[in-house]
């Protein structure tokens, strides 16, 4: 491994985090890519504990599921790398709306079709949203159930069953379905992008494996799932001219699991065998990595990098650290230098003050980090004047190579106001599903959260709305402070209300600073992402929504 020298490091790294990394941030022509072949698809993670649609809700799995299953919109990451912009995808359009933001129409295109050539309904799509209120559906997405109108005491329908009575919030008129909401919501033509929207076929749902294999309506298949990886072959009966979204250059694309960071890196390095047509897709080069690859031309030409929209933060379960004093003082005392440090330095990402990126809330002003390292007077000050903190506290967090780094940095900060800290490490593939159970979660989550969409509406309501908790009490909670304030309800709903982008943002925001003063979460880094690829790889850019390489437009280079 060649070692290069400290200046050159500091100048890459600016450029990097800049945004300026060469050809990594723009994706090659068509022309330059061929049709056929196979793209690898490098996994650190276990495996995706979920693919059906409605379960479907970690990055990885939805980034990989669009090459499966398509849905009534869908983000696409613009041609040069930067931002995502969302486009009609099983609709003809992004949506009508009438009755002030609380009722839309889609027009469903003609000619899609599943796997087995029968064509994609109304019904399905109508079948797909209802059945995300089953509590089979547990662990996905809850935005039918914040969103919908009359859906009280609705548990979805049986089985396999598209004919039973449902909800009068959703109907189908030929190819065309309507939605009925509770409230005004004028990005629901973002919403409709999430999978848990996307139709599925109640014949093959009767079967009881739909999780396991669900069926394709997009270019793909599943051609074979284990434990190391998924296989996906072409569907046969897709068309690209139904399907706006998809270039589906490969003939195959193969995700495999437990891929290591380190070992893996190597090989893209060197770049020979089936590692010339591999791309990291859940991790980022190791920091050990990360001085070689963007100093060598070589290299980093063969990366992508950007931000990826995350935020990562600190959840402190507020039912179980209940002393608000406590809470703030751990704000306080957190060393975000030390973990940014542990994850890759500064091309990992920027301090965070606040839950929102600025690019997320772009019309009001944002706070920065006075205090890095931590603020330990303060820390001191907040607890002497009240009851102590618990003198242990039990940390969860993803068991892989970068956060157990991260993990340690946080029992380090918080030892410095006397708070032993056991760091729970939880594989990867369960992470949101132990934690996502109240039941189960402990004191403290190191956590993170991509956007669904890009506005402040797919941060804060689920993660921070209490109304949540009681519907999701025994799994799908991402609301990982556990909090219920009805201050802060009151507060969601009125950003949620809120008619133009700057009271949006002016919402949001405020909703924010009151979460942050309750002391329920701690942020601490705006992710950038820095990934890797082989030789043969093209059309890499980094996916915002989802943080990682943009799998929608990957093909091989023609030779």
């Amino acid at each position: 491994m060649r070692i290069v020298g400290i200046a050159a490091i500091g100048t890459a790294l600016l450029a990097v985090a800049a945004g300026c990394s060469g050809p990594a941030g723009h994706a090659e022509p068509a022309r330059v890519l061929r049709r056929g072949g196979t793209v690898y698809l490098l996994a650190e993670s276990n495996g995706f504990a979920h693919l059906d649609p409605q379960r479907t809700f970690t990055t990885a799995a939805l980034n990989v599921s669009r090459l499966i299953y398509r849905t009534l919109t869908a983000f696409r990451t613009n041609p040069n790398g930067v931002g995502v912009t969302v486009h009609p995808d099983l609709a003809t359009d992004l949506g009508r709306a009438s009755d002030g933001n609380r009722t839309w129409r889609f027009t469903l295109r003609t000619g899609a079709r599943w796997a087995d050539g029968k064509p994609v309904t109304c019904a399905q799509l109508r079948y797909g949203v209802e059945r995300s209120f089953a509590p089979a559906a547990a662990g996905g997405p809850s935005y039918p159930r914040q969103l919908l109108a009359d859906t009280a005491g609705y548990h979805g329908p049986p089985p396999g069953d598209a004919s039973a009575p449902g909800l009068s919030s959703v109907r189908c008129d030929g190819r065309t379905v309507t939605f009925h909401l509770r409230r005004p919501c004028g990005d629901f033509g973002d919403v409709v992008a999430m999978p848990v929207f996307a139709p599925v076929r109640p014949d093959l749902d009767a079967r009881g494996d739909y999780d396991a294999r669900p069926a394709s309506d997009g270019p793909y298949r599943i051609a074979r799932r284990t434990d190391s990886e998924l296989v996906l072959t072409r569907n046969r009966y897709w068309r690209a001219a139904s399907d706006p979204i998809r270039p589906a250059y490969p003939d195959r694309f193969v995700v495999r699991f437990g891929a290591d960071p380190g070992w893996s890196t190597d090989a893209l390095v060197t770049d020979r065998g089936n590692a010339r047509a591999s791309i990291q897709l859940d991790y980022n080069v190791p920091a050990n990595f990360v001085q070689q690859v963007i100093n060598d031309p070589e290299q980093s030409a063969r990366t992508v990098s950007g931000p990826t929209g995350a935020i990562r933060y600190l959840a402190i379960n507020t039912r179980r650290v209940t002393d608000l004093r406590c809470r703030r003082a751990i704000g306080h005392v957190l060393d975000k230098q030390a973990y940014r440090m542990a994850v890759g330095g500064f091309v990992a990402g920027d301090y965070a003050a606040t839950m929102l990126p600025r690019d997320i809330a772009p019309t009001v002003r944002h706070p920065t980090v006075a205090a890095p390292a931590g603020d330990l007077s303060a820390a001191v000050s907040l607890i002497g004047r009240t009851g102590r903190c618990p003198d242990q506290l039990t940390l969860d967090y993803q068991d892989v190579s970068s956060f157990r780094w991260a993990a340690q940095t946080i029992v380090d900060s918080l030892q410095r106001i006397g708070v032993q800290v056991h760091a729970n490490a939880i594989p990867k593939s369960r992470f949101y599903d132990v934690v996502g159970d109240p039941r189960a979660e402990h004191d403290l989550v190191l956590a993170a959260w991509v956007p669904d969409w890009p506005n402040g509406s797919s941060y804060l309501p689920t993660l921070f709305d209490g109304r949540l908790l009681e519907g999701n009490a025994t799994g799908g909670n991402y609301n990982l402070s556990q909090l219920d304030d009805p201050a802060v309800n009151d507060m969601i709903d009125a950003a949620q209300a809120a008619t133009s982008r700057r009271r949006q943002d002016a919402g949001w925001a405020a909703v924010d600073a009151a979460v942050r003063d309750r002391g329920a979460v701690v942020p601490i880094l705006y992710e950038r992402g820095l990934a890797m690829y082989g030789g043969d790889v093209g059309g890499a850019v980094m996916q915002p929504v989802y943080g990682e390489p943009d799998v929608l437009g990957l093909g091989l280079r023609r030779a």
